[in-house]
């Protein structure tokens, strides 16, 4: 009879430790690889804030002979696009007219039939070799056959680098010029 009530205790031991297994685990979730990726979305959309304050998002934008660019260096002159590495693709930083960085860069892939766009300082526009298709120094479309602006990626100033996140801004500050 004795061992009956131990099998008992056992078996209710063994239920109430599982349960209790299962809850504290739905109660305090480990914490995943995800939570990386959110604070480089948190930090590439709000450079700013309190949680990013020493956080870089994306990658650091090079020159073309592949050194690291410093903000307090970069000599900039307004409606230049400067040419960067450090995505997959060269992109272009855009000038506006106090001379500050925008918060984005340009991707030059011509939205017409995906040609790679050149910038042709002489004209003060971007011209795609395939078709034509020139756009202004912030990548708007002046003259087609393409019907949209070239696409842009993130670019954010921040303890004087420059970094580039891989994705176009919520909004397209374009418009707004």
């Amino acid at each position: 009879m004795a061992t009956l009530n131990q099998r008992r205790k056992f078996l209710k031991a063994l239920i109430g430790g599982g349960v209790g297994t299962v809850a504290i685990g739905f109660l305090f979730p480990k914490v995943s690889q995800s939570q990386a990726v959110d604070l480089e979305n948190l930090c590439a959309s709000s450079p700013f804030n309190s949680r990013c304050k020493d956080y870089l998002p994306g990658v650091s934008a090079l020159d073309l002979q592949g050194k690291q660019i410093r903000v307090d260096t970069l000599v900039t002159k307004p409606n230049q696009p400067i040419p960067v590495k450090g995505l997959s693709d060269p992109v272009y930083l855009v000038v506006t007219q106090n001379a500050k960085l925008a918060e984005y860069a340009i991707r030059p892939v011509c939205t017409h039939l995906g040609c790679t766009v050149e910038w042709k300082s002489d004209r003060q526009q971007f011209v795609c070799p395939c078709h034509g298709s020139r756009y202004d120094a912030q990548g708007r479309v002046t003259n087609g056959p393409a019907k949209r602006s070239l696409p842009l990626v993130t670019a954010i100033v921040k303890q004087n680098q420059v970094r580039l996140v891989d994705r176009a801004p919520a909004i397209d500050p374009r418009k707004s010029v």
